[in-house]
């Protein structure tokens, strides 16, 4: 005799979840094949997979490793503008991937472009 299939609730997508929509509720597949269930608006699978992540991956950013270990409120302007420039060089899709590289370098992003960081980010959630 089979048994009728249980479901388990999902767990809601938080604030600090990934951005990476599934637009009009389907299922979506991924890099290696596995779909998305379509069921959130936000991928679960995709938060835990960038949660997850060990390696690092550039932005054609190497230049910015010399930060590393710098404090967010110690940036000089110039600092700043070149951490800027490769934000504003990027698909707003890549925003959390790339904070994800700069976290796993140990580069801290200034303060002074966090606001505007939190601006591109809601942006991209609509």
């Amino acid at each position: 005799m089979v048994s009728p299939k249980q479901e388990t609730a999902q767990p809601s997508p938080t604030l600090s979840a990934s951005l990476e929509g599934n637009e009009g509720g389907q299922p979506s597949s991924d890099d290696d094949g596995e779909e998305c269930c379509g069921e959130h608006e936000v991928c679960e699978k995709g938060k835990i997979k960038r949660a997850l992540r060990t390696d690092i991956e550039y932005f054609n950013d190497e230049e910015l490793d010399r930060y590393r270990g710098t404090a967010p409120d110690e940036y000089e302007d110039d600092a700043v503008e070149e951490f800027r420039e490769v934000l504003y060089t990027m698909y707003t899709s890549e925003i959390e991937d790339w904070l994800k590289s700069l976290e796993l370098r140990e580069i801290a992003v200034p303060d002074a472009l966090k606001d505007e960081l939190f601006m591109l980010l809601e942006s991209n959630k609509q």
